[in-house]
């Protein structure tokens, strides 16, 4: 049934969850009645990930119960009377309810986990598992729900489908609620014989479920479009792809680019960017497969102005969808353009250059580290690399950590401008590491017609640099001059 044709039937009826009063005297007074809203929350849009839709109620009818204390046990079996200090409840409605996947229009049955709870058509629920709805007793809910209505006829003795869903409703309540009924009435004692059932042969076993989750389930990404990941699919079988406000690879270098629709197989890797212009970035994985009864469903918290509502639990067995994915979490950003400079005479023939990008983001979340590769043999000349996708304001230190000196060519200077460069956002900013490249000679150092000379003793050694100008020819300079002084004294030390 469409959803729209759902909800038009509910108007003003109140659902199973109401305010209990709490009455001076047992069995005076009546219970206020919570009654359906009509308003915007049947039209509240779905969440990113919301798998159903509370819609319509099913097949049911209203209860006058009552609250026992705190001290009834439910596996001490239902009460005969009213027990006392129990506070008067009418329930206006007792029965299954209709839930439907608002992407796919798959629908089931639920009932109610949580009478004091409310909840109302068009709250999103995504499922769960059992120790995440922290609901008491519910292996003898299980029970019940496998061997009674929907999933049986059972109690076959009930007059219409109706009465058979609010006594089937009133004894999931006993368990999760301590709601109890008069078991002088026609509900009341069909409540009590599910209850003994129950009792006598429970508690089931949690149900399994079909696997699927993306991890991590968020992920900043930077407004430049840089691509970030990579997101990890875990589940038991494939999903197929939805995407909003962003793009989804298999590669990180932007390969492989998924469509909407794309099958996505349990165990891959996939990356995103976002794409601009768009309110919400995400992609979202939908897997079709069949949800065992006792399924829990719990709010997903993305109806406006509602903080919680009633757990609900699958009343039969169905062909449902499992949603997961990621959101990626926009920041500002900007970018740095490298240009390693390679000149001198031993050009060309320098090793790998690795230069390293430290960038501090000043909210001190996005700490970035970047290490950038000048192959071998790179020729003289500009070597342009940029690196996008910095977060605007970070402050980030060039460092040359390998100069690609050798034992055929030294770096003899070496000039960093600027040191340190701000990210500017939507801009890319300019950073220059040059290198000169003296030539080492036969005998072990780069004296001769080919460069600077280093003197007896080889090349001079690689100095690595964070800024400014390393003038390894002014060590060498005051390195050659300290040898002359050393040879002159011991020439005079001869003559003496």
């Amino acid at each position: 049934m469409n959803r729209h044709a759902h909800l038009s039937r509910l108007g003003a009826i109140a659902l199973a969850a109401t305010a209990a009063v709490a009455l001076a005297t047992l069995g005076t007074g009546s219970a206020a009645l919570a009654a359906m809203q009509t308003g915007p929350r049947l039209t509240d849009p779905a969440g990113l990930f919301t798998e159903t839709t509370l819609v319509d109620i099913g097949d049911g009818t209203s209860l006058s119960g009552f609250d026992a204390p705190d001290d009834l046990d439910p596996l001490d079996g239902y009460p005969t009377t009213v027990p006392a200090g129990s506070v008067a409840h009418a329930v206006s409605y007792a029965g299954t309810l209709e839930i439907e996947d608002p992407q796919t229009g798959r629908d089931a049955l639920a009932y109610c986990i949580d009478l004091n709870t409310d909840t109302e058509a068009g709250v999103h629920y995504v499922h769960g598992e059992w120790s995440e709805a922290n609901v008491p007793n519910l292996g003898y809910v299980e029970y019940i729900l496998l061997n009674y209505y929907p999933t049986t006829g059972e109690p076959a003795a009930a007059a219409s489908a109706a009465q058979r869903a609010a006594a089937v409703q009133a004894a999931i309540w006993f368990f999760t609620d301590r709601f109890v009924l008069n078991a002088a009435t026609t509900v009341g004692s069909l409540t009590a014989g599910i209850v003994a059932d129950a009792l006598a042969g429970g508690p089931a076993a949690e149900p399994d479920g079909p696997e699927l989750a993306v991890s991590p389930t968020t992920m900043p990404a930077p407004d430049t479009g840089e691509i970030v990941g990579p997101f990890t699919v875990i589940g038991d079988g494939p999903a197929t792809l939805r995407t909003v406000g962003v793009e989804v690879f298999t590669d990180p270098d932007g390969a492989g680019a998924l469509a909407d629709g794309d099958t996505v197989a349990p165990g891959s890797k996939l990356w995103a960017r976002l794409v601009a212009g768009e309110d919400e970035h995400a992609f979202i994985l939908d897997r079709v497969a069949e949800h065992l009864v006792g399924t829990v469903y719990l709010y997903d918290g993305s109806n406006p102005d509602r903080d919680e509502a009633q757990k609900l639990i699958l009343a039969q067995s169905a062909e449902l969808v499992s949603r997961a994915g990621a959101e990626l979490t926009p920041y500002s950003a900007g970018g740095l353009e490298v240009t390693k400079r390679i000149d001198g005479p031993g050009a060309g023939r320098q090793d790998e250059i690795l230069i390293r990008l430290s960038c501090t983001d000043p909210a001190g979340e996005l700490d970035q580290e970047h290490t950038l590769t000048v192959p071998a043999a790179a020729p003289a000349g500009d070597h342009v690399q940029r690196v996008g996708g910095i977060p605007a304001g970070s402050e980030c230190t060039v460092a040359e950590i390998e100069d690609g000196s050798n034992s055929e060519v030294r770096s003899i200077a070496t000039e960093i401008e600027p040191g340190t460069a701000t990210v500017t956002a939507g801009e890319v900013g300019s950073v220059t590491v040059a290198n000169t490249y003296g030539v080492c000679d036969s005998g072990g150092d780069d004296s001769g017609d080919d460069g600077p000379g280093a003197g007896p003793g080889g090349c001079p050694s690689a100095l690595p640099s964070t800024g400014g100008k390393v003038a390894a020819t002014a060590a060498l300079a005051a390195a050659a001059a300290l040898l002359g002084g050393v040879l002159l004294r011991a020439a005079r030390r001869r003559t003496a």
